[in-house]
Order: structure tokens, then C-alpha cells, then sequence
């Protein structure tokens, strides 16, 4: 019998347990010093066929497949990853660094459990707050094929560190002499068949000076796979479409171009995709006209527009730039509703009575004619009494009437149960070569925002009844309510910032922000309750809006940067022309899907892209010497530091307790105060706290502050190491005299 089959046959015993190599020379017989070796090397090659696999501290095992699961990878900062399956049902499971195999992040991997007894944490541990730990066994779909990153020269090669910290490798490129070092770089990877092996990739692009102005966000963009570009068909599509509008497509459409409507948008807007109007109502009160660009006029299902549209699902609103859902023939010209100029929407009209009720509503397709094109900072002048605004007295008088109305339409929404949340955000200035000029919080127009905000609500909870009274397959946004856990943490940290209230519906948050208002610890509790809620999504379901206290919500306002708002429309139309229906529930649960993953992408790119410029900006003021005390609060404790936020620039950083060396500082298990040696609380979660600049990490997007007056840790002079990669672990490490390693001690 073969050696091979010696070792099967010997595992297959319901008597076995794994055992290391030595252990299993033993059971097998096997004394010989070769015969040894050709064990360990058939064990090798029946682990690569995936006939046996390796479990913790060596020992083999046959592969149990009924303690396999898929799932996505998804790395963890610390190193290792964990495993994610699309059934909820399924825990998820830690696979150490050693553990990852030919994984990459996000790849769809096949993982196998440890047995229990063998892994230090096991899947029934998860009452303990531990995963269940193994090993990956094969890579089902790779879906990483490229890297973004900076480009490096060795000794005698060049690789590249990726941008994605995720990624633990570098990528070793050939090919590239006529490419600068410290260059960001598009890198299409080879296949990678042996973890023993460097990983190898290709140059395709050369995106420019890490440096220079745009790359970063250009590097950023590319990584995630969005291309700012619209391919030539999506471009030919647009461009072929007539800037008048035929006779043909007036059909069915009412005719509002006598009426006034106008637009109020931001200063930089170039797309106006919404419109508003008020009259007094024939029947009492008044009519709010909701006026919404009818995309869904020009692009077609199945058109190359409509596929493009789908396949970015938003616009992106990076912090120099905007990746636009569709061309800008369409979104600042054809379908922007531009005054002066005659325009497709699909509007709505909300019949309100003078004490902001609404007693009625209506949608249909019209064609309009905007007499006036205002921005927020216009508006809220006229709304506080300031002049200068140059407001035409005809649109001045329609404001008079439409403030107060909607100001009023607001209390009700509140008192019904909506929550006020007034989420801080900062107005970032670049200069020409693309660095940060200013920083201000964005305050300014708040009444004006929120005249528009309201109008919108209001137009998209008609049109979800709609849908919804149709008894029709439809498209919602949901928010769902904070599950046990979230609404438990939400009160600890709401009583750590000594605000009383053990929440558990939306009318005890409100009563939670009225008692922070105005309090050192508003900006902290605010914080605390909006990291706590679930994240709102698109959905088939109709499961309402927790936040807004809608029991029927859509997005309908905005198709020119939403998909989703395409598809209500499209939904809508069919409605009103009592057509059947063209998606079903199973079609609509997918765009869904799809739209939220997108939103989500789009979320963390502005953030990160935000993000970059604000570091670049902390680390150009370190480098210049103008290291100045900020004033911040502590919005989160961690075992090994507090988390300091800056309100005036939403950036956040971290105080190690290791760079405190006038005492001794540790968290307590809550997480939610510092104490010291004798047990007495220093610092405490939503306490203001003056910190400076310690590090600035840019390529890490990390932030260290210290406290002013704490001495720092003093760092050798001279000079540094010279560091070549370990092209195996994607890792540096220090070379000394002759190249040679230095031993550890």
C-alpha cells in the first residue's frame, strides 16, 4: 500500500484525532529517516490536492466538510481576516494571517473550521464574544484582479506597496524602468497559485506623481474600480439626444410653464434636478408643487444610459471633483431644470392646509418653465431679514408664504415622532494645486437646507403611498429600528454623558438631543446615538423609516445622481398609465441589492477622499512648525488610547495612553471613562479636550495627537536602516552592514 493511502486509511479511523507529523510517523510506523521525509513531503501534496488539511500547531486532519463554509474575506486591521457568509444564519469565522492561504480581500472563499478542541476560539464560543477560527481552504472567485499603489525600487528590482491597507503584499513588477519611482501605479495581478511565492503583477497605468495635484483622489477612484469616464457608447447615446423637446413626448404631460416655479440649490450646483412652487389651493390651504427632472423621459430600460446608470448607482461627491451617474449632457443640460428653459419633470402636488396638514396629494407628468435659479446663502438671507440677496420681489413674496408654511410642516413631522438630527459637516476650500485652503463648519444656510429638505420629504412619502396603495412590486427606503444591542449601548453612552434616559423609541431620543442641546456634551451625544442606528437601504420590503417615523418612504427627488430615483419614476409612470407592471419583486430585490452596495462604496470614497485631504493638511501644518492646540472632544475610548474628534474639521485622531507619561492611564471595561493607578476617572466619554498634532501618517490615514505639555518619547538620531521587502510576507525588514539581517534579540 502506498504511503498516500496508508495516511488516508489511518484517518479515516473514528478513533482519530489530529495529530502532528511526528505523531502520525509514529502510528503509521514509519522509523526511516528517508521514509520520514517522503511522509512529510506526501502530506504536503495531499494537503495542496485538498485530499487532507493542515489544522492549528501543525496537526492533520481530513477535510470535514460539513464544518465548511463560503463566504467573503474581509481583513482585519491587526492582520488575519474574517469570513463572512451570505446566510445570517451562518457565524462568521477568524482565519489567522498564517491561515489565509491564496486569499485576498473580498475574495469568495471556501474556509473549514477547527475542530473545537483543537482551535484556541471555536464557532459555539460566540457567547464569549469570540469567533470561530480556520483555515481557508480554496479561493472560489477572485475578486481582486488589480492594485492601486505607489511604486518602489529595491536593490535590483522594483515593486509596489499597495494604497488598500488591506492588502498585505507587495507586488513585485518588471517592465517599469521608464516609470519614476514614487509614482502611483495601476497594477494588474498575475494568477498566484504558490503562498510560498512572490506575488507578481504588470504595470497598465502610470497615474502620475504620488504628489502631484488630483492623483490621490485619481489613485482612490481606481482602486475601487470607478472609472470617471463614460465609455464612447454611454457618450454617443447622450450626445444624440435633441436639446429642444418634439411635440411627441408634450403628450399626456401637464402644461406648468405659467406657473412660478423656481429652484434652490447650492452655489457650486450645476445640476438642478428639483423644483418647487406654491399657490393657494381652489379648496382652502395650499398646493406645494414638487417638480422632479423626468430622467426616466431620456433614458430608457436597456438603453446603454440606463446601463451605465445602473452599473455606478449614484453619483459620487468626492471632495475636488463629482463621478457623475450620467453625462453631463443630461445632468446639466438636458434634464438640469435651468431657468429660463423648458423642461420634462414628473411633479407632485401636495395639498397643505394652513396649519402645515397634509390633506392630499397628487403626481403626474408635466412640462414646466423655471423663472428663477436661487442658492441656500440667497435664500437664508431673505429668511433672516438681511439684504443684499437680489431676490426678485415676485419670488420674495411666494417665500414669505412658503417659509413659515414649511417651518410649520417640520414641528408637526418632529412631533409625530421624526428625529431632529442636525449631522455636523465641514465645507473643505482647495486651492489650485489641489491642497486644502480652509476648513469651516458648514452652518450657514440652515433654514434655507431645510425648507428644500422638507419639500422633498414630503414628495417622496406621497409617492411611496402611491406605490404602495397600487399593490404593486416597488422600490422603498427603509431605516429599521436599532436592534437590543444598539439601543443598550446607546444608553450607556448616553449616561456616561450624564444624560438620564434609557431609550427605546424615537420620542425618547428627541427628548435625549433637547437635554444635550446647548451642553458641552451635545456634539459627543449626538455621536453616540447616530453610531448606534442601523444604516438605511433600498429595499423591496415595506418596513418604513424608523428616523423619519414614516410608515411609507421612497426616494423619488433625485435621478439624476440616485438609480434608485429612476426606477420609482419608471414604477410611477406605469401607475399612472395603468400599464402592467415590468419588474417584478425578484428584479426590484436586486436593484435594490445592488443600489445600496454602491451607495455604500460611494459613502466610503468621499469619506476617504475628505479624509486624505484633511491629513495632508494636519501634515503640511506639522512639517511648517504651526503646531497649534485644538480644541476636541473625546468620542470614543479604547484599550489602548481615547479617540479625540476636532468639530471644527470632523477629523479624528488618537491619544495613546503609551504617550502619557505623567501617570499611568488605562480604559475601564465599559470603554466609557480613563483611570489611573489609584482608580480615580481622568477622562471621561464627551469630555473636551485640547490636544496638538503628535504624527501625521497620510499614506495610513492614521492621526496621532498628544496633550500639550506631556513629554514625548525622544527618538534616536542618525541615520535609518536601509529597508528592503520580504517579498513572501509583503513585508520590510531591516538590513544591517553588507546586507546582511540582523538577528533579532
Amino acid at each position: 500500500m502506498s504511503i498516500d493511502n496508508q495516511i488516508i486509511d489511518f484517518m479515516k479511523k473514528p478513533s482519530y484525532l489530529p495529530m502532528k507529523q511526528h505523531e502520525l510517523a509514529a502510528a503509521l510506523g514509519i522509523t526511516d529517516k528517508g521514509e520520514r521525509r517522503s511522509l512529510r513531503h506526501q502530506l504536503y501534496t495531499l494537503e495542496d490536492q485538498g485530499t487532507i488539511v493542515r489544522l492549528r500547531k501543525n496537526r492533520w486532519s481530513l477535510p470535514n466538510k460539513e464544518n465548511r463554509m463560503i463566504g467573503t474575506v474581509k481583513m482585519l486591521p491587526k492582520g488575519g481576516a474574517v469570513i463572512i457568509s451570505d446566510d445570517p444564519e451562518i457565524e462568521e469565522v477568524f482565519v489567522g494571517a498564517r491561515n489565509m492561504g491564496l486569499a485576498y480581500p473580498n475574495d469568495l472563499v471556501e474556509v473549514e473550521r477547527y475542530h473545537s478542541e483543537y482551535g484556541e476560539r471555536n464557532a459555539s464560543s460566540s457567547s464569549s464574544g469570540r469567533r470561530g477560527e480556520g483555515r481557508v481552504t480554496a479561493v472560489i472567485e477572485r475578486r481582486m484582479l488589480e492594485v492601486v499603489g505607489t511604486l518602489k525600487k529595491a536593490r535590483y528590482h522594483y515593486f509596489v506597496t499597495a494604497d488598500n491597507p488591506n492588502f498585505p503584499h507587495s507586488v513585485r513588477v518588471t517592465e517599469c524602468e521608464h516609470i519614476d519611482k514614487n509614482h502611483k501605479v495601476l497594477v494588474r495581478l498575475d494568477p498566484w497559485t504558490d503562498p510560498y511565492q512572490t506575488i507578481t503583477g504588470t504595470i497598465i497605468e502610470d497615474l502620475g506623481e504620488a504628489s502631484a495635484p488630483g492623483v490621490d483622489v485619481d489613485s482612490m477612484l481606481r482602486a475601487a474600480g470607478v472609472e470617471e469616464a463614460f465609455p464612447s457608447r454611454v457618450i454617443a447615446e447622450a450626445e444624440a439626444i435633441p436639446n429642444t423637446i418634439p411635440e411627441s413626448m408634450l403628450e399626456g404631460r401637464r402644461d406648468l410653464r405659467k406657473e412660478v416655479i423656481f429652484t434652490i440649490d447650492p452655489d457650486t450646483a450645476r445640476d438642478f434636478d428639483d423644483a418647487i412652487s406654491l399657490e393657494p389651493h381652489p379648496d382652502g390651504g395650499w398646493r406645494l408643487g414638487v417638480h422632479i427632472a423626468d430622467v426616466s423621459a431620456y433614458v430608457k430600460p436597456g438603453s446603454a444610459l440606463d446601463t451605465e446608470g445602473y452599473k455606478r448607482g449614484n453619483s459620487i461627491y468626492l471632495v475636488d471633483r463629482v463621478v457623475m451617474m450620467l453625462p453631463t449632457e443630461l445632468t446639466t443640460q438636458i434634464c438640469s431644470l435651468n431657468p429660463n428653459e423648458d423642461h420634462l419633470t414628473h411633479s407632485a402636488y401636495i395639498h397643505l392646509s394652513d396649519e402645515g396638514e397634509r390633506l392630499g396629494y397628487e403626481t403626474f407628468p408635466a412640462i414646466i418653465h423655471s423663472q428663477c435659479r436661487m442658492t441656500y446663502k440667497q435664500v437664508q438671507k431673505h429668511i433672516d431679514g438681511e439684504e443684499g440677496h437680489q431676490i426678485p420681489g415676485f419670488i420674495q413674496e411666494r417665500l414669505n408664504k412658503l417659509y413659515p408654511l414649511i417651518r410649520t410642516v417640520r414641528k408637526n413631522r418632529i412631533r409625530q415622532g421624526s428625529l431632529e438630527i442636525n449631522t455636523p459637516d465641514v465645507e473643505i476650500k482647495l486651492n489650485e494645486r489641489g491642497e486644502v485652503d480652509s476648513m469651516t463648519p458648514r452652518s450657514a444656510a440652515k433654514e434655507a437646507y431645510q425648507l428644500i429638505e422638507d419639500c422633498m420629504l414630503l414628495a417622496n412619502r406621497a409617492v411611496a403611498e402611491k406605490l404602495m396603495g397600487a399593490d404593486r412590486p416597488a422600490l422603498y427606503r427603509i431605516h429599521e429600528e436599532p436592534d437590543e444591542e444598539q439601543w443598550n449601548k446607546m444608553a450607556m453612552e448616553l449616561n456616561a454623558l450624564g444624560i438620564p434616559i434609557l431609550p427605546r423609541s424615537r420620542e425618547e431620543l428627541n427628548e435625549a438631543f433637547a437635554l444635550a442641546e446647548g451642553t458641552p456634551t451635545e456634539y459627543t451625544a449626538l455621536l453616540a446615538i447616530l453610531r448606534n442606528f442601523k444604516r438605511a437601504e433600498y429595499t423591496a420590503r415595506q418596513v418604513g423609516h424608523f428616523g423619519l417615523a414614516f410608515e411609507d418612504y421612497t426616494h423619488f427627488t433625485s435621478p439624476i445622481r440616485r438609480y434608485p430615483d429612476l426606477v420609482v419614476h419608471r414604477l410611477l409612470k406605469a401607475i399612472e398609465k395603468n400599464s402592467p407592471p415590468t419588474l417584478s419583486k425578484e428584479n426590484i430585490e436586486e436593484i435594490a441589492s445592488h443600489c445600496t452596495e454602491t451607495e455604500k462604496k460611494a459613502d466610503e470614497l468621499e469619506k476617504k477622499s475628505t479624509e486624505k485631504k484633511r491629513l495632508d493638511y494636519f501634515n503640511q501644518l506639522l512639517k511648517a512648525g504651526k503646531n497649534s492646540t485644538f480644541n476636541g472632544f473625546i468620542v470614543g475610548i479604547k484599550k489602548r488610547g481615547m479617540v479625540i474628534e476636532l468639530p471644527d474639521s470632523l477629523q479624528r485622531g488618537m491619544v495613546a495612553f503609551a504617550s502619557i507619561k505623567s501617570e499611568w492611564l488605562e480604559a475601564d471595561d465599559s470603554l466609557l471613562e480613563v483611570t489611573n493607578r489609584e482608580g480615580t476617572t481622568r477622562y471621561r466619554l464627551g469630555d473636551p479636550l485640547e490636544v496638538m498634532i503628535a504624527k501625521v501618517d497620510v499614506e495610513r490615514a492614521l492621526l496621532d495627537f498628544m496633550i500639550p505639555g506631556e513629554p514625548q518619547k525622544k527618538t534616536r538620531q542618525g541615520r535609518k536602516p536601509r529597508v528592503e521587502p520580504d517579498l513572501r510576507s509583503g513585508k520590510a525588514k531591516p538590513r544591517g552592514k553588507n546586507g546582511r539581517r540582523r538577528r533579532r534579540k
